[in-house]
C-alpha cells in the first residue's frame, strides 16, 4: 500500500549551502503488510528510496516458526544509503542529529534491514531478532536520521529522512531533506531555515492557500522594512511573475494573482533584507 504525503517544502539560501526541506504533514505512519513508503528526496515525481514494513513467514533452517516482521529500505536507481557492516553486510546506519552526512560515511548497504523481530522465537537470537544491535542501530534509538546519497542529472546530492522506528510493528516519517549543492554535505535534522535564515519576516512567512486556484496571499511579521522582492519560478529556476513590494511598518499582506499561470508546481521566492527563501507552491 503506498501512503500519499502531503508535503511542505521549504529551501533556504545559505552561505555555502542551499537546503532544500520537507515537512510531512501530518507524520505519514505505515504498520500494515507491505506498507509502502516511496521517497521522493528531491520532490521531482520520481521516487529516490522505498521503505516497507514487511510480514513473511519466519523460518530457522527449514522449519516454520511464524510471522517474521521487518523495516527494510532500499536504494532505487544508482542511490545509496549510509551504514555500517555487522555479519558481513552493511545495515543502515541510524544517525543523530548533527551528524555530518557527505563524503565521510560508508555507503551502499547490502541489507536494507532497520528493524526485524519474530516473536514466535524458536531460534537463536541473532537469526531473529535486532535487539540488542551493535552500535548505530535502529533497536537503539526512538528515532534517527538515514543518511542518503542519490543523484541528481548525474552529480551526486546527499540528503537525510527522519523516520521513528519502535518496534518492527510499523514506522514513521517525519521529514526529510537534501542539499542542492552537488558534491556538498548536510547535516542530520538541517533544515535549512534554523542554520540559514535570521530574518523573522522569512522564517515566520505564511503562504496560502497552499494549493491554490487563482492567488497566493503572503504574510510576513511585523517588523518587515524595505523592500520584498517576490518572484514565481518554473521547477527549472524561469521566473513567470516577478514582483516588488514595499513592506509597511507592520504585519505585511501580499497578494499575488496567478489566474494565468497554468495547473502545476511551482517554487515562490521571496527575499527579504538580503537573504532568500523559497517555497514550493501547486496551482490546481
Amino acid at each position: 500500500m503506498k501512503h500519499a504525503l502531503l508535503v511542505l517544502a521549504l529551501i533556504a539560501t545559505q552561505a555555502q549551502a542551499q537546503i532544500i526541506y520537507t515537512d510531512v504533514i501530518p507524520d505519514a505512519s505505515y504498520g500494515g503488510t507491505n506498507d509502502s513508503c516511496y521517497l521522493d528526496l528531491d520532490n521531482n515525481g520520481e521516487a529516490d528510496f522505498l521503505i516497507i514494513r514487511r510480514e513473511d513467514p519466519g523460518y530457522c533452517m527449514s522449519c516454520l516458526i511464524g510471522t517474521h516482521y521487518r523495516v527494510l529500505i532500499y536504494p532505487m536507481s544508482t542511490h545509496v544509503i549510509s551504514g555500517f557492516t555487522w555479519l558481513s553486510q552493511q545495515f543502515p546506519q541510524c544517525h543523530q542529529s548533527g551528524q555530518v552526512i557527505g563524503t565521510n560515511l560508508s555507503y551502499s548497504v547490502t541489507n536494507g534491514l532497520m528493524r526485524d523481530a519474530s516473536p514466535s522465537g524458536g531460534c537463536p537470537p541473532i537469526l531473529v531478532g535486532c535487539t540488542p544491535w551493535p552500535p548505530f542501530s535502529w533497536a537503539n534509538y526512538p528515532e534517527g536520521y538515514l543518511g542518503l546519497r542519490f543523484m541528481i542529472a548525474g552529480e551526486i546530492h546527499y540528503g537525510w529522512a527522519r523516520l521513528s522506528i519502535p518496534s518492527a510493528a510499523g514506522f514513521t516519517l517525519k521529514d526529510y531533506a537534501y542539499n542542492s549543492v552537488a558534491n556538498e554535505p548536510i547535516a542530520a535534522g538541517d533544515d535549512g531555515a534554523t542554520t540559514g535564515i535570521t530574518s523573522i519576516a522569512l522564517r515566520t512567512m505564511q503562504v496560502s492557500p497552499n494549493p491554490f486556484t487563482a492567488a497566493l496571499s503572503i504574510s510576513l511579521q511585523t517588523g518587515t522594512t524595505g523592500a520584498v522582492l517576490c518572484r514565481v519560478l518554473s521547477l527549472t529556476g524561469q521566473a513567470v511573475i516577478t514582483r516588488t513590494v514595499a513592506a509597511t511598518s507592520g504585519p505585511s499582506a501580499i497578494t499575488l494573482d496567478l489566474a494565468s499561470l497554468a495547473p502545476g508546481t511551482y517554487l515562490l521566492e521571496m527575499q527579504v533584507d538580503g537573504e532568500r527563501m523559497v517555497r514550493k507552491v501547486v496551482k490546481e
